[in-house]
């Protein structure tokens, strides 16, 4: 027998994921701070009622999740995509999927695996950033290095553009 949801839990829910794509780790997070506010209790109660509301969105996350309306895989996917299309590189992208509350092996795995040439995104921000690299000069060459250490690429990602270069 199925468990009986809480409707304005998956309403909120869906009237969420309508609006965007979603972690589950978000939604939760979401779902929790807007019926958290909403608990009218006394204070010696109200732990035992978050509680059962955690139960509840977990429920509904579970149900979310097995209707196919929100997959963490899907999701870190496009985010991967979608920051990486902005000029960031693998570490920025990596920290900010963990911070975000996803599982930092699929993240890895699927960074790792994405059909993305990162070198190539790396010399396009580099190209935008500076109009002249000269790859002779030291100091320029320490600027390059630390702003693409800044946009998350990795030291390989580094050495492959600064060959380009020269």
């Amino acid at each position: 027998m199925e468990k009986k949801l809480n409707k304005l839990i998956l309403n909120k829910a869906v009237q969420l994921l309508a609006q965007r794509d979603h972690s589950s780790c978000e939604l939760t997070r979401k779902l929790t701070l807007f019926f958290s506010k909403k608990i009218t209790c006394s204070e010696d109660d109200f732990p035992e009622q978050l509680s059962q509301l955690k139960t509840e969105i977990a429920d509904v996350i579970t149900y979310c999740t097995n209707q196919r309306w929100m997959d963490d895989k899907q999701y870190i996917e496009k985010y991967i995509a979608m920051r990486a299309n902005k000029g960031y590189g693998k570490y920025k992208i990596s920290l900010e999927l963990k911070q975000r509350g996803l599982s930092s092996d699929l993240s890895r795995e699927l960074l790792n695996t994405a059909d993305i040439n990162w070198s190539e995104i790396a010399h396009q921000q580099l190209l935008k950033k500076f109009k002249f690299i000269d790859p002779c000069d030291n100091q320029q060459k320490q600027k390059v290095k630390q702003f693409l250490i800044a946009k998350g690429f990795t030291q390989f990602d580094i050495k492959t553009v600064y060959s380009m270069l020269t």
